[in-house]
């Protein structure tokens, strides 16, 4: 309802701040009763039995983009797909990898067909060396009264220079034959290592496809520096919660509240909450613990303390993890004081007044205020229980 004053009962307000006349209030009764001094906290709510689905640890990526996602709020038993990433980029490194397994092989195939006909050319080039050294042998062990001295002598040194052609062709066969047997080894071990990337990527690809680690309810998990849950076509890093699989039977408030009322609150004080999907439902809980140092939250960028809320069980709606959730924590209560809502509570230059109801009359008092909540407002003077005070300031022209 709003207040209807009349011209002249305005005249006599400001020249005097007596009574005047209305046609309609927007009355509210002064009361005495406890009054509950509380602080504001926000947050998200979280499963207290819960795991996290994050991508495979894999040292073949460490980014990746989300493929499918199980419904949100679906039940899912252990083992079931829950989420899948884009194995594209892996699917060509694999095709890659599986190329170069076959171009190895096809090269240390050829080269062991050269290492063969190298070493037999090596024995055949050995024994013509040896039937050398043979041949050079039968002319030097000719007796030296059927050949002349000169000749004798050429013939020892060719048997001398034959032999040692024959034991370096032999040295050098051997040599070679290392030699190329190193490189087929050289050619094997780089295959091997090939194919245990292929084996290991291959091993990657399948961890893509990501199952539920325990039964329980599929919930979104919310990114690290945004409120927006995670959805298909996102890019997540290997650290990073996609999902979780909780349990819906027990909830934890992860609330914050400004650093400056830090405080003002402690460990087991009472919690009232109301999540933005049930408006109407209240929760209690208590807060069980408090976090030491000073942050910020995802939502808000000055300083806040964050604190974990016990929240006690309720039939009155289900509740999930991710619900986001604005609450008031009780700091003190007050008992028996006189109080009236904070709308009916006007600041002026001289202090602040309230209108109270007299005989029909609208009637400006001055007001003594002591503690407030966020909806009421101590009286320490100028009002009574059963008085009865206006809303709206009568002095000011209706919009």
């Amino acid at each position: 309802m709003r207040v209807v004053v009349t011209w002249a009962m305005l005249a006599v307000i400001a020249s005097a701040g007596s009574a005047c006349h209305t046609r309609e209030f927007d009355l509210v009764d002064v009361k005495r009763d406890d009054l509950i001094v509380t602080v504001d906290t926000a947050g998200v709510l979280a499963a207290v039995d819960s795991m996290d689905v994050k991508p495979p640890m894999t040292p073949d990526a460490m980014t990746f983009k989300i493929n499918w996602m199980a419904p949100e709020g679906s039940e899912i038993a252990a083992g079931e797909p829950i989420v899948t990433f884009d194995s594209s980029d892996m699917d060509r490194n694999l095709e890659n990898l599986k190329s170069q397994v076959e171009e190895w092989t096809t090269r240390l195939n050829q080269n062991r067909e050269e290492t063969e006909l190298a070493r037999r050319s090596d024995a055949l080039s050995i024994l013509e060396q040896e039937a050398s050294v043979q041949r050079a042998t039968r002319q030097a062990s000719v007796p030296a009264d059927l050949v002349p001295a000169l000749t004798l002598r050429a013939n020892q040194l060719d048997e001398k220079q034959a032999k040692a052609e024959f034991e370096l062709a032999k040295k050098r066969a051997v040599y070679d034959q290392q030699s190329r047997e190193a490189q087929i080894q050289d050619m094997i071990d780089t295959r091997a290592n090939i194919t245990r990337q292929v084996e290991q990527l291959t091993q990657s690809i399948t961890r893509l496809n990501v199952t539920a680690p325990r039964a329980g309810t599929v919930i979104y998990a919310t990114g690290n520096y945004s409120s927006d849950k995670r959805k298909v076509g996102d890019t997540v890093f290997s650290w990073d919660t996609v999902v979780q699989v909780a349990a819906l039977g027990a909830m934890v408030g992860n609330g914050h509240i400004d650093e400056v009322d830090i405080a003002r609150i402690a460990v087991h004080e009472p919690v009232t909450l109301r999540v933005d999907a049930f408006q109407d439902v209240r929760l209690h809980g208590k807060i069980a613990s408090i976090a030491t140092s000073v942050g910020t939250s995802d939502t808000d960028p000055s300083n806040v303390v964050k604190l974990q809320i016990a929240i006690d069980p309720t039939k009155a709606c289900v509740l999930a993890p991710g619900m986001r959730f604005r609450g008031e924590i009780e700091t003190q209560r007050i008992p028996s004081v006189i109080q009236v809502p904070a709308e009916a509570v006007f600041i002026t230059p001289e202090g602040p007044v309230a209108y109270r109801e007299t005989s029909g009359s609208l009637e400006r008092v001055h007001l003594g205020l002591g503690h407030r909540s966020t909806e009421t407002i101590e009286v320490t003077s100028g009002l009574s229980p059963g008085d009865r005070v206006s809303r709206t300031n009568p002095e000011q022209e209706a919009p």
